[in-house]
């Protein structure tokens, strides 16, 4: 026989919760000293306990727990369970792991960022160019929304510039806007040498 105490320690639960355990009928001890009031457990009892909290790490409620006990789950059952369990952690291992990579990368951008050398920047002035231009709207500023205008409009403007024999003189940019009517208003640009083509939209 245990006491209250040793079987608590053979358990790895606290003695509250055993006289927790004991007050809702979930498990009670073996014998109780009517003279001291002291509760003692059998070591055949052990095998209820450890059933008791395998089903509490399966998220059942101390209710349910003692609805599956009285009904006398079996060993493979009750592995059945826990593997069930397993699996649910493993998969909310992986997705927690693919959040912290993306904030990793997130904190790398960030960091880069405050590390850009001011003297690296330099304020030149410089000859005006003239732009050939193409606008489309998206219905936000998401990438979801802003990738399949902004490709299209980059190919337009290319093929506009190569019918007509204008060959841009820098890279292309992209600026964004509010709409007038709502959405987001994406204006493409490229640099280009001085000929017939004026400003085009869409």
């Amino acid at each position: 026989m245990f006491t209250i105490g040793d079987f608590a320690k053979h358990g790895r639960v606290s003695v509250r919760m055993l006289r927790h355990y004991d007050a809702i009928g979930l498990l009670r001890p073996a014998h109780v000293d009517p003279a001291s009031g002291y509760r003692l457990y059998e070591a055949g009892q052990l095998a209820r306990l450890n059933r008791v909290i395998a089903l509490k790490d399966l998220g059942f409620t101390l209710q349910q727990v003692q609805s599956i006990l009285n009904e006398h789950v079996s060993v493979e059952e009750l592995r059945g369970m826990l593997r069930l369990r397993q699996a649910e952690l493993e998969a909310a291992m992986t997705d927690a792991a693919a959040r912290l990579t993306q904030v990793e990368a997130r904190l790398r951008t960030i960091e880069s960022e405050g590390r850009m050398p001011t003297d690296d920047i330099a304020v030149k002035s410089l000859p005006p160019v003239r732009l050939a231009e193409l606008t489309g709207t998206a219905m936000s500023f998401d990438p979801q929304d802003v990738g399949p205008v902004i490709g299209p409009l980059y190919d337009e403007l290319c093929r506009r510039l190569s019918d007509a024999g204008v060959v841009p003189t820098g890279p292309g940019i992209a600026y964004y806007e509010d709409a007038p009517h709502g959405g987001g208003a994406i204006t493409v640009h490229d640099p280009r040498k001085p000929a017939t083509l004026s400003r085009l939209r869409r």
